[in-house]
């Protein structure tokens, strides 16, 4: 074991042997002089008390001066050191109670809503979820996934309710405004048919038709050919107005958020509630939906996709391509995992249930795990400990107590000292 030389220690011992050599000149010199055997009797314990220390404190790590018996006491009782070592560690610095409080006391769950919450964290999630779909559709089984898939879309359709069915793509329209894109849509074609000649000539087949109808009549024949005969009544020129006029309505109808576009949206929203809600309709509806769900080769359109994704991601991963060159795709599938990743957290902010079961999960991870690093930190221990050598594990230990050693080498020195002192003046005394 390597030391500093000349430590306090030393120093206290080399002075008490000092000291004994100085009193045992003096006495030498003045035999019968009290001081001087009061002086060497006090170094001669003084000296006695730093050997015996020195010996005592030695005799831990190696053999002082070759002494062989019940000394080098670490290095001969070296496993159960490390036995012990391993226990402590195990049982009083990570014993089960500590580690049990120590989880108590943290609170998990918060600390899980904090950390989801971050930016950062919904980022690294989503980018970890975009390799996990990427991966499921480079290596899944198209055939059997497109079955599963089609049986659940089936199951799922054919259990909604068709006032459901209709209240959800109601709220599907309005919420984003497809109802008000439709309607543009439909008055663009609706304008492109009206502003033509034909729909002039229709509209003034129309009247033709409707004067036809309501003057048949000798009078009225009688003052409908009056009136053509002083051009009063020109079915042309009101098919051009009319004509004129629809178009104008239909313009205005194309207006985002116009008046007359919103009372056409009520309109027809009224008009398919009385509708949906007529038993002819449903019934319609029901056997609809069942010829539907028999009959769509739902199987061969999934897996159909899907094989088309499949070869676009082995072409994307071919290329030394990330899931990013998908300019169309990935902006879709990151809203959806977006949505979904928002709507987990917000569940889990607002159930009180699922909270305390994700708290239980979580309590029971953790503590799982700590356990796991019991056992873990006792076999680092033993292991760190069993590769070191003699003289590394003397100095490990030392290095630790050292001053508290050194101070009882000193304290040999000096309680010796007033030990003998103290004798010297019994023995005087008595």
């Amino acid at each position: 074991m390597q030391r500093r030389l000349w430590n306090k220690a030393d120093k206290t011992l080399f002075a008490a042997a000092v000291l004994f050599m100085l009193a045992l000149c003096a006495h030498l010199v003045y035999r019968h002089n009290l001081w001087a055997e009061g002086a060497l009797f006090s170094a001669e314990a003084a000296l006695v008390g730093g050997i015996a220390d020195w010996f005592a404190v030695t005799a831990l790590f190696r053999k002082p001066l070759g002494f062989p018996y019940h000394t080098a006491i670490l290095p001969r009782r070296r496993i159960a050191f490390i036995e012990s070592s391993v226990t402590m560690v195990q049982k009083e610095f990570f014993s089960k109670r500590k580690i049990f409080q120590r989880i108590r006391g943290m609170k998990l769950l918060a600390l899980l809503l904090g950390w989801l919450g971050e930016k950062e964290t919904q980022a690294m999630l989503i980018a970890q979820l975009l390799h996990y779909a990427r991966a499921f559709l480079l290596h899944m089984d198209r055939k059997a996934q497109a079955q599963i898939i089609s049986r659940y879309f089936r199951k799922t359709i054919m259990e909604i309710s068709p006032e459901e069915i209709f209240r959800q793509c109601g709220k599907w329209l309005r919420l984003y405004k497809w109802d008000k894109r439709l309607l543009i849509h439909t008055t663009v074609y609706l304008r492109e048919k009206a502003a033509t000649p034909q729909t002039r000539m229709e509209i003034e087949h129309l009247l033709e038709e409707y004067q036809t109808a309501h003057t048949s009549g000798v009078m009225g024949s009688l003052f409908v050919g009056l009136a053509h005969a002083v051009n009063i009544v020109n079915y042309e020129e009101i098919a051009a107005l009319i004509q004129q006029q629809l178009l104008e309505l239909i313009d205005t109808l194309s207006e985002p958020d116009s008046e007359q576009q919103r009372q056409v949206l009520e309109l027809l929203s009224e008009r398919v509630s009385e509708t949906v809600q007529s038993e002819e309709f449903l019934e319609f509806f029901l056997q609809l939906r069942t010829a539907l769900m028999r009959r769509l080769p739902l199987e061969e359109m999934i897996e159909r996709n899907l094989t088309l994704l499949r070869e676009k991601f082995m072409a994307e991963e071919k290329a030394g391509a990330d899931i990013a060159a998908l300019p169309v795709l990935r902006p879709k599938i990151i809203e959806v995992l977006e949505i979904e990743l928002e709507y987990c957290i917000k569940l889990l902010r607002e159930n009180k249930n699922l909270q305390r079961e994700i708290d239980r999960l979580l309590y029971d991870i953790a503590a799982r795990s700590a356990l796991q690093a019991q056992t873990m930190v006792g076999v680092v221990v033993r292991s760190v400990l069993e590769r070191l050598t003699d003289e590394q594990m003397n100095r490990l230990v030392y290095d630790k107590v050292e001053p508290d050693l050194l101070w009882i080498r000193m304290n040999g020195s000096i309680v010796g000292f007033g030990i003998g002192l103290c004798l010297f003046l019994v023995l005087q005394v008595l």
